[in-house]
């Protein structure tokens, strides 16, 4: 049943109105007043455009617009019907008396009637219009026609229309506090009042600015800092000569923070400008208004043009040519590298530090602008040792650097698992890690929510590459990576197609060398995704320990190979490899060492184990149980080797009759007994051929024994003898090392029948000959300074170290300040460093911090012992650091001036 006219009208009770036709012309007349009133606001927002001066309103005609020269009368109409001549004779009529009065001088201006209606012209008017007589100076402006000036606004056909003009009018006011609706109605409802006679009648350019709600303020400054900064290792320069910078990193890395604080020091100007949920013309908007407010005066301002987005950007940067203008742009990876090339392209003289996360637009974006990303490294190990201490939760400094490698260092991450360890973990850092590890934590951490969405959203190729890198732990060079990829099912096509997905998030990280890992943040999550299968694990990993062991054979000694090398053998059991590499010299100067004493363990405590395998399991156990000083430990196990050579001595060569007197003798150092030490040294050199490399190995670790039992003379006496021994096998002359280099001595022993072996015997006799020299108070020479070489030929860095430090205490003693620091610098911490001695780079770094103090530089060396002191360490390293502290205060006492 249709709707009658009285049903359309229903009140707001349900009720229908009483007189439909009342109700109609109530409408129609409001409707026409919020049409006259719309179209008042939107000559308010062409205001500038047009460059009135003055807007007058319900004055002679419903509108009266005041420009340079002319005035120009606006009468508004709707109806629901087409215009007739009746509607609009009375404003033609008035108009003639204005006329007049322009025309007498009256009025300044050349005046101009313009009547707007919502509806077309009706057939009469039509002709009136076009006849030859009508008003040359009177125009009807209706819809689809061109406003007889390009300012004027439109004539809309109903409401739905003008309000859908006025608001894509208003998003063009530049900096504008509203939102351009939120303008319209304030306009409107401005306009509502004039037309009461209340308030001022007229709007002028002054008043048009304040109703607009233009300004131009900085609204965005650099992040309040949450915490007291702490700068990340080699951190780049905020502003440099180049025009685009690119900063990337994960969430959570730093790089705003980094922007904050470097420009805290920064002398020049800098606007910051978070581009985050905003698209290209809001960007370059917003930031139009912040280079507005710091750099343009009011003069500049006033002529900016009309408009937003990239136009008005590009008319700021007009006014800033000759203005140098630094810009730190926040979150451009939510935009495409389009937008920001042309964002750039606006500003080509101002430099830019664009802070972002990687995104697959990242090289897209770099080769437009010709520039290469720049990366923050994460906090360095001192300042990590300080978070955790912060939090309660201090760490050694080898579970430090487990935590960097599980992080990548990114401060955010470093904070949440300070707080994780102090709040799930009892302040136990370390066992935190290995929950982290073992992806067994319970509690979320920040670095799992932002990296899960971007593996999640990874291709199944992609992230199976991911997790091979994340199993390899080094980086592998490309055929080493396929030949892993075969084992999981991954082809050499699909493997690259992966890689460059990963580059493209940041994930992947390709080092100069051909050489590709994953960054350390990701890797732990990364392990999540290797296969799943029992047997596809075995496989990897027996794939993977063959290509580490294959470029280990090839001459690559890199410390993190050999490493993980070393841990894979423990993980598939091969003890066939393992324990060979247990038994020899270089085993026991690594830092892993230690790691693999569960798998040596499992090997000794085997009964059903081959005698000589677990002979090579318990020498490996005494060996570290004394470099550790655990007498109870050595002493046991010795026991056991002892037992183990009772009752199989028959299956014993040489090498087992000097590794089982070897221990031997040192157990007899612990309880002092000599004669028992020299008794088990001539029973065992007894089984020797003569002259042999047996015979010198057994003749050291005699000479070994008697100086940990304090018989230096004795000690002294033979490692002297073997000193000679050693060099006359070697075929070298005192002067061929005398002065010389590590190089010039390597090129003298390039012989191949030289064992590098027996460089670090050579180097342990001049060692141990130093050592005795020392502790009986005698002149020692260049012994110590020899060993160091050979250390170093041998590549034995732990010895190198350690006895590198007694040399740079000689040279304190000596008062030659140069050359201790020169050994510590260019050779100590380098050593410490690249060879992952944690434990022995604290120690370095304490004596550097004594040897500073010598020199005067308190102010570094408390600094330096005071980053130390973060650290968690065994009660006589923490004693001998505290000590040193001690000992630069006292030193800064005796240089300090006295009283006058």
């Amino acid at each position: 049943m249709p709707e009658t006219p009285e049903s359309l009208h229903a009140g707001v009770h349900g009720d229908t109105v009483i007189d439909a036709d009342q109700l109609v012309r109530i409408t129609s007349l409001h409707r026409g007043f919020l049409y006259q009133h719309l179209y008042t606001a939107a000559c308010l927002l062409r205001f500038k455009t047009a460059g009135l001066h003055k807007l007058l309103v319900e004055r002679d005609e419903d509108l009266e617009a005041v420009l340079p020269g002319r005035h120009v009368y606006l009468q508004v109409k709707t109806r629901s019907r087409p215009l007739q001549w009746g509607d609009i004779s009375g404003a033609v009529d008035s108009f003639a008396a204005v006329r007049a009065r322009h025309s007498e001088g009256k009025r300044p201006g050349h005046p101009q009637l313009v009547i707007v209606a919502n509806v077309p012209l009706g057939p009469q008017l039509v002709t009136k219009t076009a006849a030859a007589d009508w008003p040359g100076d009177i125009t009807l402006l209706i819809p689809q026609t061109a406003p007889p000036e390009a300012w004027l606004p439109p004539a809309w056909s109903d409401l739905d229309e003008a309000i859908a003009w006025c608001t894509r009018e208003a998003a063009q006011v530049p900096f504008s506090s509203l939102a351009p609706l939120t303008l319209v109605w304030k306009l409107a409802a401005r306009v509502v009042y004039a037309c009461t006679g209340h308030g001022e009648q007229a709007f002028t350019a002054d008043t048009v600015a304040d109703l607009h709600e233009q300004f131009v303020k900085e609204l965005q400054a650099f992040p309040t800092l949450a915490h007291d900064y702490l700068p990340q290792a080699d951190e780049p320069d905020l502003l440099t000569d180049a025009q685009v910078r690119l900063i990337t990193g994960f969430s959570g890395a730093g790089k705003t923070a980094w922007a904050a604080h470097a420009a805290q020091h920064c002398p020049e100007p800098l606007t910051y400008f978070d581009t985050a949920a905003l698209t290209a013309d809001a960007v370059a908007s917003g930031l139009a208004r912040e280079l507005t407010a710091r750099y343009l005066n009011t003069e500049q301002r006033t002529n900016l043009p009309h408009g937003s987005g990239i136009d008005l950007l590009r008319a700021v940067h007009r006014h800033l040519a000759a203005t140098p203008t630094a810009v730190v742009l926040d979150n451009v990876h939510r935009l495409s590298a389009a937008e920001l090339k042309q964002i750039t392209e606006t500003l080509p003289t101002a430099r830019l530090v664009l802070l972002g996360q990687p995104c697959p637009d990242q090289t897209i974006l770099s080769a437009h602008l010709g520039i290469t990303a720049e990366f923050l490294h994460g906090w360095n190990a001192d300042r990590v040792a300080q978070v955790l201490a912060d939090a309660g939760a201090p760490a050694d400094a080898a579970t430090i650097a487990r935590l960097i490698a599980l992080t990548g260092g990114l401060p955010l991450y470093v904070r949440n698992a300070a707080q994780l360890a102090q709040s799930h973990y009892a302040h136990d850092t370390a066992r935190m890690c290995q929950a982290l590890t073992d992806r067994q934590h319970t509690a979320p951490t920040a670095q799992d929510l932002i990296l899960e969405e971007i593996f999640d959203g990874l291709a199944p190729q992609a992230q199976t590459a991911a997790s091979l890198l994340a199993l390899a732990e080094v980086p592998l060079a490309e055929d080493e990576l396929n030949r892993l990829a075969q084992d999981a099912g991954l082809g050499p096509k699909d493997c690259a197609r992966g890689l460059r997905t990963l580059a493209g998030l940041g994930v992947l990280q390709r080092l100069g060398d051909g050489l590709t890992t994953l960054h350390d943040a990701t890797r732990a999550l990364a392990t999540d995704y290797i296969p799943h299968h029992a047997d596809t694990q075995h496989q990897l990993n027996l794939t993977l320990s063959d290509i580490l062991h294959d470029s280990l054979i090839s001459g690559s000694a890199e410390p993190r190979r050999l490493a993980r090398w070393a841990r894979l053998l423990a993980r598939t059991e091969r003890t066939d490899q393992l324990l060979p590499f247990a038994s020899h010299d270089y085993f026991f100067d690594q830092s892993f060492a230690v790691d693999l004493k569960p798998t040596l363990q499992m090997v000794a405590d085997d009964h059903v184990a081959r005698p000589i395998d677990r002979f090579d399991a318990l020498n490996a156990l005494a060996t570290l149980a004394l470099d550790a000083d655990d007498a109870a430990a050595h002493k046991q196990l010795t026991g056991e080797l002892t037992a183990l050579a009772d009752t199989h001595h028959e299956d014993w060569g040489i090498r087992e009759t000097v590794v089982l007197a070897g221990h031997q003798m040192h157990q007899c150092a612990y309880d002092r007994d000599t004669k028992t030490l020299n008794a088990a040294y001539l029973a065992a050199r007894a089984a020797l051929p003569k002259e042999s490399a047996a015979r010198r190995i057994l003749r050291y670790n005699q000479a070994k024994s008697l100086y940990q039992a304090e018989r230096y003379t004795q000690a002294d006496t033979i490692a002297l003898n073997l000193v000679e021994t050693y060099m006359a096998h070697l075929g070298l002359e005192a002067d061929d090392i005398v002065g010389a280099s590590v190089e010039q001595v390597a090129a003298r022993l390039s012989s191949a029948d030289t064992d590098l072996d027996d460089c670090k015997r050579l180097a342990d006799c001049l060692a141990l000959r130093a050592g005795c020299r020392r502790q009986l108070d005698q002149p020692f020479g260049l012994a110590a300074l020899h060993a160091l070489k050979f250390y170093q030929l041998a590549q034995a860095w732990r010895h190198f170290v350690t006895i590198g430090q007694d040399i740079v205490d000689d040279f304190v003693e000596l008062g030659d300040l140069y050359q201790a620091m020169k050994l510590l610098d260019d050779a100590l911490l380098p050593a410490a460093r690249g060879q992952g001695l944690a434990d022995l780079l604290l120690a370095v770094r304490a004596q550097r911090a004594v040897v500073l103090a010598h020199t005067g530089d308190f102010a570094t060396a408390r600094t330096e012992i005071n980053s130390l002191l973060r650290y968690q360490m065994p009660p006589r390293q923490a004693q001998e650091i505290n000590n040193q502290r001690n000992l630069i205060e006292q030193l800064a006492r005796l240089k300090r001036p006295g009283p006058r």
